[in-house]
């Protein structure tokens, strides 16, 4: 039998590819995908796959050691004669449906993320053909691109994992295996079908250089320690947030911001779309393989041929439901998986084991460079047009949406703004009226005759009248939407929701990005708490937690806040916080950052202090068949002004009297806004009953369903310490 030479790679370039390769299935990574809507199971699932994979790869490795200058296939031929050729179109059909299924997965994305829409079809005939050209050029030529692009992706995937671990909750977490293991042991098996990594050991490491089996040890656990890390990460920041939305990983991308930049969405995009391109190369290059085993002048215009028929499974795979059910479930590629890369090389190492061992010729070549690659690469943004494209000017730019309701109307208030000549914003409002809220904003192309883009919406505002109908049944639509920003900012207004989106400053419309830094000052002050939608949507899918909305009014000079709104689990208004009460609440919260708080002397005598560096802390247990909770608050104090008709000095001990006085008064605050809350408004807005999940989880899913009536009961003991700084003064006065 004769072979073309095939050229070689070292085994850095060979695991680099395969890394780069299974991002493409971690980037796509879904709930369907991951076996249900908790992806802090798929951490398990990691560590489960990493352990079998380990083992499912010692069949392909025994084989290679056997033969080092065969593939599969050639040992195929030389031990089972002309038998050997029926193993070919086994392998070619499965290099051909997997590349297939990653290509569906960014045709899935393009048709319900990105806008406008784009031709599927063309997507996929391109992108593939793309791809081919590396596995027409040769295997050195995918092996260099993985290399470049390998840097690339890894660098940008950690600056997102980076960006969202400053956001990261542990409270957004369950125990583990709640529902018996059933989702971690799903994952389990969709993670081993996706290890085509495996069957790529097959065909492509007698082209290799190097020690394989410490490459693939070093592959295997950077790729289930990056997929770990990530979900871990998001769903220490987003939560159950996650479990909504068609592509995860998008949406946490557009959760991490940076400085100015909005959200790394669009670094996601470039990381998926390069991995896609080394990742069909390298199935194109193994189909090429196959087929020069059976017909060694064919095998070149296997690459484009191969690159055609995935672009046909691809759209077939996006255009038939029971296609889809059937390619992304996990028995299709388990079944194939385990038949490729597990089955029959220990059948052949079997048989080669029993023959003598003869020996094989080893060749080299020399690949050529993969630079035309690149320039494919960058081609292919021109070549993919789209359907009904619209230009920038042609789009309204919304950047804050006010909802109110009229019965069973929406009442609609948006906000636009678009840059003028001048490099000035203007900002434009329209009000539309619809039975939904999706049909309501479509109406303001009728309006307009501009198509509406959503990716710049920053500020929600819900009107009073929709909290007392419930927020909860309005928000679908900005959750849906893949071109809302997960963390949009959501408050609810005093009144109306068009009175905040219309207030005027010095007879100009205040914008929604003046009115966002209004709220991070208040914020910041200690006056009002600011709720992003993935915060809103967590609290209100989160069993036993309730949600909370910062309140704003329309005022004489703008915009001011007025509280906090305490709500139910479907967004119903059950009262709202005044200024203090907010500040006791933000205590219990951890979310207070800083801000003055003053303490009355007798005498008349007022301290005013600058809070900061607050520290929450919750121990949850379990007495007498009842919860309890020990809160420690500590936070230090600079003193800002002392006021009264002091005139003695003490020294150092009026200090301990500053400290006794401000943490009496922030207990108080804080002991009034947990009566109001748990007591008054059956409402647990300060997520006891996650921490309690987590303490105490055969205890929560004894009593869950009943967490209101046992947090009203609940025995909450609140102990709080305050520094106060000193500010240089070597005397202090007596307070008499």
């Amino acid at each position: 039998m004769q072979t073309s030479k095939p050229n070689t790679i070292g085994t850095g370039q060979l695991f680099l590819a395969l890394f780069v390769s299974r991002i493409v299935i971690l980037l796509s990574t879904n709930t369907v995908l991951a076996g249900g809507e908790l992806f802090q199971e798929y951490l398990p699932s990691c560590l489960a796959a990493w352990l079998l994979t380990l083992l499912l790869a010692l069949p392909a490795w025994l084989l290679h050691r056997q033969r080092p200058e065969q593939n599969l296939l050639q040992a195929a031929r030389s031990l089972l004669g002309r038998a050997g050729l029926l193993l070919i179109p086994v392998y070619a059909a499965y290099f051909l449906l997997f590349g297939g299924f990653c290509l569906s997965l960014l045709q899935l994305f393009m048709a319900n993320v990105m806008e406008p829409l784009a031709p599927l079809p063309l997507i996929a005939v391109v992108t593939s053909l793309a791809a081919s050209y590396a596995a027409w050029k040769g295997f050195e030529a995918v092996g260099r691109t993985a290399a470049l692009v390998s840097g690339f992706a890894a660098g940008g995937l950690l600056l997102i994992l980076f960006i969202l671990a400053g956001k990261f909750d542990s409270l957004r977490f369950v125990p583990f295996f709640g529902d018996g293991g059933a989702q971690a042991a799903t994952g389990t098996l969709l993670l081993l079908a996706r290890s085509d990594g495996l069957t790529a050991l097959c065909l492509l490491s007698a082209q290799t250089r190097g020690r394989l089996g410490r490459g693939f040890f070093v592959w295997n656990t950077a790729v289930y320690a990056l997929t770990a890390g990530l979900f871990a990460v998001m769903t220490g920041a987003m939560g159950g947030y996650l479990g909504g939305q068609l592509f995860p990983v998008y949406a946490a991308a557009s959760f991490a911001e940076a400085g100015v930049i909005q959200g790394m969405d669009a670094l996601l995009i470039g990381i998926w779309l390069f991995s896609l391109l080394v990742k069909l190369s390298l199935d194109l290059y193994q189909l090429r393989l196959c087929v020069e085993c059976a017909a060694p002048r064919a095998g070149r215009w296997a690459a484009p041929a191969g690159a055609l028929l995935i672009a046909a499974i691809s759209v077939s795979i996006c255009s038939f439901r029971p296609l889809q059910q059937l390619f992304y479930g996990p028995w299709l590629f388990l079944g194939l998986t385990l038949a490729c890369a597990v089955a029959i090389p220990l059948l052949l190492a079997a048989v080669s084991a029993a023959h003598s061992r003869r020996g094989s010729r080893k060749t080299r070549g020399r690949g050529r460079r993969a630079a035309a690659l690149l320039l494919v690469c960058g081609m292919l943004c021109s070549l993919t047009g789209c359907q009904q494209q619209i230009r920038l000017n042609r789009r309204l730019l919304i950047e804050a949406v006010g909802v109110d309701r009229e019965g069973e109307a929406y009442l609609l208030t948006v906000q636009s703004t678009k840059i003028t000549e001048g490099e000035t914003r203007e900002v434009s409002v329209y009000t539309a009226r619809g039975p939904s809220v999706l049909e309501a904003l479509d109406s303001l192309t009728q309006q307009t005759g501009q198509d509406p883009l959503y990716s710049h919406a920053l500020v929600v505002v819900f009107g009073r009248s929709s909290a007392e109908q419930g927020i909860a049944s309005s928000l679908d639509f900005f959750i849906r939407n893949a071109e809302t920003r997960p963390n949009a900012q959501i408050m609810l207004a005093e009144g109306e929701a068009a009175e905040v989106l219309t207030a005027k400053r010095e007879e100009q419309t205040i914008s929604s990005k003046v009115l966002g830094e209004i709220l991070e000052t208040e914020n910041m002050n200690g006056r009002i708490a600011r709720v992003s939608l993935t915060d809103f949507v967590n609290l209100c899918t989160e069993e036993g937690s309730a949600p909370y909305l910062p309140v704003v009014r329309a005022a004489e000079n703008g915009v001011e806040a007025a509280g906090t709104a305490v709500l139910d689990r479907e967004g119903r208004l059950l009262g709202i916080l005044d200024g203090e009460e907010t500040r006791g609440a933000l205590y219990l919260l951890g979310r207070f950052q800083r801000g003055p708080e003053t303490v009355s002397f007798p005498g008349g005598a007022l301290l005013t202090v600058d809070l900061h560096d607050l520290e929450l802390r919750v121990e949850p247990s379990v007495e007498n068949g009842a919860p309890r909770f020990a809160i420690e608050l500590s936070c230090s104090a600079d003193i800002g002004s002392l006021d009264g008709a002091l005139t003695q000095s003490c020294g150092e001990e009026a200090y301990g009297e500053f400290e006794r006085a401000l943490a009496g008064q922030i207990e108080k605050e804080a002991q009034t806004a947990l009566d109001l809350c748990l007591r008054e408004y059956r409402a647990d807005i300060f997520r006891f009953c996650r921490r309690l999940q987590q303490a105490e989880p055969s205890y929560w899913n004894a009593h869950g369903g009943e967490w209101q009536e046992l947090a009203a009961e609940a025995a909450c003991t609140l102990r709080v310490t305050v520094d106060v700084a000193r500010v240089g003064q070597e005397d202090t006065p007596r307070l008499e």
